[in-house]
C-alpha cells in the first residue's frame, strides 16, 4: 500500500477490523494515526483506546478489550502488534471476532509477515493492507517527493536523483534522513545537489550531522574529526556554529521534558519533529547532558558566535575551541 494511499483506505467510513502487515513500519504508525485521528479528533482518548503486544498479552485480553463498550466517544480503538508471535492455535480464537466484530470498536492487527488465516477472515468484514517498503527505483522516488513535500521542499533533478541513489528501501530510516536534509536546508523550499551531498550520511562521509550527533554523544575525538572534515570540504563557519545551536536547543528542551519518562512520541511532538527516530537518537544524546549545564554551554555558543564574527582568530580554532569546552560540560 503506497502512502499517498492511505487516504482511501478510510473511505466510507472506518471498518471495524484492519490488519496491517509489512516492514514498512513507518507507513503502519501514519495509518495508526490518521485512525486515531479520525475517530478521536485531536482530543484524548484514554479511556478508549488501548495498545497491547501479543509477545505479552493472549488473544482473550484484545478480545475482551474490543467487546468492551466505549466511554467517551461512539467507538474505541483497540491496536494489537506484534501478532507474529501468536501461534495457530491463538489466531484461531479471533475467527469468531473477525466475522461478527463489534459495531462499538475498531480493532487493528499489526505483524511483520502476513498471516493467511487472519488475513482471510479480516477481508470479510475489514481490510487487510500490505505495507512494504519501498522497493524498486520509481517507488523510492514516489517516496522521496512525498517526503520533501511533507517538509516543504522541492529537490532539483540532480539532487532528486542524488538523493534517491544514497538512500536505503527502509521507508524509516529514509524519512529520517530526508527530515536531516530539511533542517541542513533551513527555510529554502528548493533543495540542490551540495545540500544532499553535505547533509546525508552516505557511506563514509563526514556530514553536520554526524558532526552534532557525535557532540551530543559526548564523543571528543570523533567531533573533531568531523569539524576538521566539514570545513576541509568548505562548509562555512557559522553554519557549522547554527546546527551545533539548534541541537543543543533542542537537547536543552528534551531534558527540561524528562526525556525517558516522555518517550518518543511525545519529545517528536515537542520539538516539531516529523519522524521518531530522531526523536530516539535525541534522547539517548539527552542521557548524557543535565538540566543544570546548558547555561555554560548557550554562554559557549554565544562566545563562539562572537568570535567567528569579529574575532581575528582563526575560525577552524574557534570551533575546536568550543568543541573541547562542551566536552567538558557533560553530565
Amino acid at each position: 500500500m503506497p502512502a499517498d494511499d492511505l487516504q482511501s483506505l478510510f473511505k466510507g467510513g472506518i471498518a471495524p477490523l484492519y490488519y496491517f502487515h509489512g516492514d514498512n513500519t513507518r507507513l503502519v504508525d501514519d495509518a495508526l494515526a490518521r485512525l486515531k485521528q479520525k475517530l478521536f479528533a485531536d482530543e484524548e482518548a484514554d479511556f478508549d483506546c488501548e495498545r497491547f503486544d501479543a509477545q505479552v498479552h493472549p488473544p482473550s485480553a484484545v478480545l475482551m478489550a474490543a467487546r468492551t463498550l466505549p466511554v467517551c466517544f461512539e467507538r474505541r480503538l483497540v491496536v494489537v502488534q506484534r501478532i507474529d508471535a501468536w501461534h495457530d492455535e491463538y489466531i484461531r480464537k479471533c475467527e469468531t471476532y473477525c466475522l461478527k466484530p463489534s459495531a462499538a470498536a475498531c480493532l487493528v492487527f499489526v505483524s511483520s509477515g502476513e498471516n493467511k488465516k487472519l488475513a482471510g477472515w479480516v477481508k470479510k468484514t475489514g481490510k487487510v493492507c500490505a505495507c512494504a517498503n519501498p522497493r524498486w527505483d520509481r517507488d523510492v522516488r514516489a517516496f522521496v517527493q512525498q517526503e520533501l513535500v511533507r517538509h516543504g521542499k522541492k529537490a532539483t533533478p540532480r539532487a532528486l536523483a542524488l538523493l534517491c541513489q544514497e538512500l536505503s528501501g527502509d521507508a524509516n530510516a529514509m524519512a529520517g534522513e530526508i527530515e536531516k536534509l530539511a533542517l541542513y536546508c533551513l527555510d529554502r523550499p528548493r533543495v540542490e545537489e551540495d545540500d544532499v551531498e553535505q547533509a546525508l550520511s552516505a557511506g563514509h562521509r563526514m556530514t553536520i550531522f554526524t558532526l552534532v550527533d557525535s557532540i551530543g554523544q559526548g564523543r571528543l575525538e570523533k567531533s573533531l574529526a568531523c569539524l576538521k572534515q566539514l570545513l576541509d570540504d568548505g562548509m562555512a563557519p557559522l553554519q557549522v556554529l547554527a546546527m551545533i545551536a539548534r541541537q543543543f536547543r533542542m537537547l536543552a528542551r528534551a531534558c527540561e521534558a524528562g526525556p525517558r519518562q516522555a518517550g518518543p512520541a511525545r519529545i517528536r511532538q515537542l520539538l516539531g519533529l516529523k519522524n521518531e527516530y530522531l526523536a530516539r537518537e535525541i534522547i539517548k544524546q539527552a542521557g548524557v547532558w543535565s538540566t543544570a549545564c546548558f547555561g555554560s554551554v548557550f554562554d559557549a555558543l554565544s562566545s563562539a558566535d562572537r568570535q567567528l564574527k569579529s574575532s581575528r582568530k582563526e575560525n577552524r580554532l574557534i570551533l575546536e575551541n568550543l568543541l573541547l569546552r562542551l566536552a567538558g560540560m557533560r553530565g
